[in-house]
């Protein structure tokens, strides 16, 4: 597996429009994770990425193991926090 790298991207225009759309409209959290979803489907079309080999990476990945109990207090506090 290879390290993160990390961007810093400005985008103006019809590219900044679009970015603001798709977390405006609740598609995605961020646009970090806006961009990295357009970079896999772009690689996807492209023909780079095997759609398999790509779903074996996410459901290998290392998760967090936590309990409803725990789950409930974490929404909890986020909620507090709002």
């Amino acid at each position: 597996m290879t390290t993160g790298t990390k961007l810093t991207l400005e985008f103006r225009g019809v590219e900044a429009n679009l970015l603001e759309e798709l977390i405006n409209s609740g598609l995605y959290n961020t646009k970090s994770e806006a961009i990295r979803a357009a970079l896999v489907h772009y690689g996807n079309e492209l023909g780079l990425i095997n759609r398999q080999k790509l779903w074996q990476e996410i459901t290998s990945a290392k998760r967090r193991n936590v309990s409803p109990e725990q789950l409930k207090k974490d929404l909890e506090k986020l909620e507090d926090e709002t």
